[in-house]
């Protein structure tokens, strides 16, 4: 099973979409293992509370579908990652997928500066569009409900990235 470290963006976005009825992150939850930081779970539940994505990420956090993970504090490595100006949920995620433990986790993010970082850092990282056509890839899900999935959350990506995606899975 796939191991997924989600930024707030992800998690929010596979918690505000839904294809056929059923939201994302479901989609998700049965073919990987999610996990969140503490900083991501207060920034998305405790600050969104009001919204309905941060009910139903915490509804899965509440019932352990969706791991949260402590930070696992690297003094060297946070004051590097700060020069950036990132957020806290950004750091702490870029901080856990470089942990010896989530070496075979992939760190989900839609920030790009995040993205840059992670890749000079080398960690493993993906968007979540870029996760969705993994999964195809890997006979996980099928093409049919990806395209559903992409289309489901192409506003909150440049069209850009949804046509090259759809591209990507032959559509």
């Amino acid at each position: 099973m796939c191991r997924l470290i989600l930024d707030a963006g992800p998690l929010i976005t596979t918690c505000k979409f839904s294809v056929a009825g059923k939201l994302i992150i479901d989609y998700l939850l049965e073919r990987c293992q999610i996990t969140v930081t503490a900083s991501v779970q207060d920034e998305v539940v405790l600050a969104g509370n009001r919204y309905p994505d941060a009910s139903a990420a915490r509804q899965r956090i509440d019932t352990g579908r969706i791991v949260v993970a402590p930070p696992l504090p690297d003094p060297a490595i946070r004051r590097l990652i700060s020069l950036y100006g990132l957020g806290i949920g950004e750091m702490d995620c870029i901080q856990l997928a470089g942990h010896s433990d989530w070496n075979d986790a992939t760190l989900v993010v839609d920030d790009h500066l995040a993205y840059l970082v992670s890749d000079r850092l080398g960690r493993r990282k993906r968007f979540l569009l870029d996760v969705i056509a993994d999964l195809v890839r890997a006979d996980k899900l099928a093409d049919s409900l990806a395209s559903s999935m992409i289309q489901a959350i192409r506003s909150r990506y440049p069209p850009a990235f949804v046509e090259h995606t759809l591209l990507m899975l032959g559509r």
